[in-house]
This record gives structure tokens, sequence and C-alpha cells, in this order.
């Protein structure tokens, strides 16, 4: 206790000290500013920082490979954001493809998005792609390049308006709630194309936007597609006449062009020129093969062409063999697995809604008609569009008259026509064809 009274008599002295001194150079600040101020009619507004504290404010950029890569990725909302640019796809080795070799591009840049000013300021460095997000919905392609400006790679963005989310199949499986590339699960009040997604030929890892209108004419354009610049990008066609170059190579290069099978359509049905036919692309090349009780065994697993976002992959031949009581094809309206929509008891075309709500395990997913790009022309059939819907598989098909080959395994088709309605759970179809995709969980 007798310390503290010597100490605290003089902490006060001192205290008083101090604010004598800060009132005496306040003082003499404020006359030097307004004796100064006199003279200078344009003082600077701008403060200096206060010590220790960054004016610029730190940017937050979202690593969308940071749980992995893939030829897809996810953003859900809006922002700086980036991917390793070094590694194709998900880099992996599958059955029949050796893991790829890592890349090292020159350049990026955005090759087309559906909805203009969704992807700017696309950069690379350091292997690293960065673009910013904007607040529109849609899908974007941004292209890793080599020095001589040829596409080395190409990534699917995907800014869904709904999110994505899974429901487990009859068959056990955990499928995702919209096409690949869709912007809804489902048409909304007013039905339009959200939910169609992006079409895919067979093995390859690039999209193609699907049709514009709930119906079309033969051979419409697709929806339209925008460059950097806003001006609208062209979907082409390779030459009818020729094979020479459906290559894998080539079709990396030519990320907006649809591979035609025209020149060899009589012998196979592959936008890859027969030589260069490869049934392991999509990592499954057994998985067409049946053991002895009718049941296909080959799952296969994701490889580096598979076009689905991280944690999904191009499903299995037997994903929906449920969607019919004869798990494969059928005319007959009692034998598909729908709901029925309108509630009168039966299963028939009124139930029907530019495509079908198929039973799951619980509850139900829809699954739209999207149309096609018929695989002779590498055109989109428009007319199609409401009326057909097809799904890829992840492994080759066997040719369905034994003469052809370049056949991929068609895991869901139907049709609605005043021809006839079916539905068939196991088809084959012709690779050059692109058909919608429903991703399951790796």
């Amino acid at each position: 206790m007798k310390k503290m009274r010597i100490i605290a008599p003089y902490i006060k002295k001192r205290t008083v000290m101090k604010k004598n001194l800060r009132r005496f150079v306040g003082g003499t600040l404020l006359l030097i500013a307004t004796a100064c101020g006199k003279n200078n009619t344009d003082p600077d507004p701008t403060p200096d920082p206060e010590p220790g504290v960054d004016p610029t404010p730190e940017i937050v950029v979202r690593d969308l490979s940071a749980n992995g890569t893939s030829n897809c990725y996810i953003i859900l909302q809006t922002g700086a954001c980036s991917f390793d640019a070094t590694v194709k796809g998900n880099g992996a080795a599958t059955e029949g493809l050796d893991a790829p070799e890592k890349m090292s591009p020159d350049s990026a840049a955005l090759v087309w998005e559906t909805s203009k000013g969704m992807i700017t300021d696309v950069k690379l460095k350091d292997g690293t792609i960065s673009f910013k997000a904007g607040d529109v919905n849609g899908n974007a392609l941004i292209a890793a390049y080599s020095a001589d400006k040829r596409v080395i790679w190409s990534w699917d963005i995907w800014f869904q308006e709904e999110n994505v989310k899974t429901v487990t199949a009859k068959t056990g499986y955990e499928v995702m709630n919209m096409n690949l590339g869709a912007m809804t699960s489902a048409f909304g009040s007013a039905p339009d194309v959200k939910p169609y997604g992006l079409l895919y030929q067979w093995g390859r890892k690039d999209p193609f936007p699907s049709a514009p209108s709930l119906t079309g004419n033969e051979k419409t354009q697709p929806v339209p597609v925008y460059g950097p610049d806003g001006t609208e990008v062209k979907i082409t066609y390779s030459l009818w006449s020729s094979v020479e170059n459906n290559t894998i190579e080539y079709s990396i290069a030519n990320p907006t062009k649809c591979l035609s099978n025209y020149a060899q359509y009589n012998t196979s049905r592959d936008w890859l020129k027969a030589s260069d036919s490869n049934d392991a692309l999509w990592g499954n090349p057994k998985g067409g093969e049946r053991n002895s009780d009718n049941n296909y065994v080959n799952k296969g697993s994701k490889s580096f062409y598979d076009p689905c976002p991280v944690g999904y992959r191009v499903p299995p031949a037997d994903v929906f063999r449920t969607f019919t009581t004869t798990g494969g094809y059928t005319q007959d309206p009692s034998s598909f697995d729908v709901v029925d929509v309108n509630g009168d008891g039966v299963i028939d075309a009124k139930d029907y809604n530019y495509g079908w709500s198929f039973n799951m395990k619980e509850g139900s997913l829809f699954f739209p008609a999207a149309a096609r790009y018929d695989g002779s022309y590498a055109m989109l059939m428009g007319s199609k569009s409401g009326l057909w819907g097809s799904y890829w598989g992840n492994s080759p098909a066997k040719s369905y008259n034994e003469k052809t080959s370049g056949f991929g395994f068609c895991v869901l088709a139907f049709m609605n026509e005043a021809a006839g309605t079916s539905v068939s759970a196991t088809a084959s179809a012709g690779r050059a064809d692109a058909y919608s995709i429903r991703c399951i969980k790796e």
C-alpha cells in the first residue's frame, strides 16, 4: 500500500503534463493548417491511411478445383473464381486409358457463354485460370491455348438457377436432379428450355447448346451463344464427305464443332473415324457385358474425358433399368414407371409434359425431351425437342444389325409422337449423336 501512495501521484503528474503537451502541439498545428489554408484553395481530400490499415480490400478468389479437377465446374455465386489449368479432366487413369500428361498452357480465353456478361476477365497465370462470374446464370466454355493459339483443353462453367442435389434411384444410384448444364430441374409455371441442359457426342467432354424452344423445325440452330465481345458464336459441323479430321485431337482443338459421321455412316456410327474408335473414352469399355442373370456387371469409373463436374460421372448401363417394368424397351404406357401427373389413375400421354417424371426410390425426377444432334448431319434436330429424349451412359454398345460399329449405350430413350409412345431403359445409339447426360455421384 505504501508503494501505491508513492507511485500514484507521480503517474497523475505525468498524465497532466502529457495532456498539456498535446494541447500545445495540437494548437500549434491548427494555426499552421489555418495559415496554409489561406493560400490553398484545393487541399488534398484523400487522407493518409491509418498506420497498419490496408486501404485495398482483399479479393477472395474461390478455387473451384480445391476438391478435385474436372471438365465441368459448378459455380454457386458471383465473384472471382479460379481452377487448375494444368490437369486434363480429373487426370486419372482408367481401364483402356493412361493418365494424361499435365499441360502448360500459354493463354486462356472465353470461347462462348449462353448469357452475355456471365464470364469476364479470363486470365492465365502460373497454370491457373481465373475469371469473374457475373450475376447472370448460364453455361460458358473457357479454353486454354498453346503458344500458336490452338485450343489444348476446355472447361464448362455451369451456373444454375437452382442448385443441384441428388435423388436415389430404385437401382441404388444417387442421380443428379437435373440434366448436365440445365438451369432448373423441371419446368416452371410457363414451360421453357431451362431444364434441357447441354448435349454431348458420346465420349466427348465438350458440350453443345440444346434447342432454343420447346419445339422447333428440322435442322434448327441451337440456343445462341456469345463470345467475349458479345457477338454470336456459331456451332459448326465437320465435313460430311470425309472423316479425315475426325480424331480426338481434332475434337479437343475444335470444341464448337459437332463431328459428322455421314462419310462412314454405313460402316460406323462413331464421330471418330472408325480406325480411331475408342470404347474407353468415358471409363467403362466393358460396360455393355451382361452376366448369366442378364445383369450389367461393369460400372466403370470416371475418365479424364468425362464431362460431369467434380464428384459426379456419366452413369453405367443399368442406372435406369427400373424406368420400365421390362427393364428395357416398351410401347405400353402401363409399363412405364412414371408419375400419374394428372391423377386419373391411368398412365398415358396425358402424363407427358415435354418429358416424363419417373419414379425414384423416394419421390420422382423429371427427364425432359431435349432433342439431339443428328450424327450424320451434325445438326440439332429441333423438330424433336419436346418429343424425343435420349440420355447417354458411359459404355459402348453392340450394333443392332451386326453390320455397323461405333455405338454407345443409351441408358434412357423415349418418344411421344402421334405415331406412338415408347420408353427404353436399355438402348444403343450412334456415338456421333449428341444426347443429354444425367450424372450420378461417384
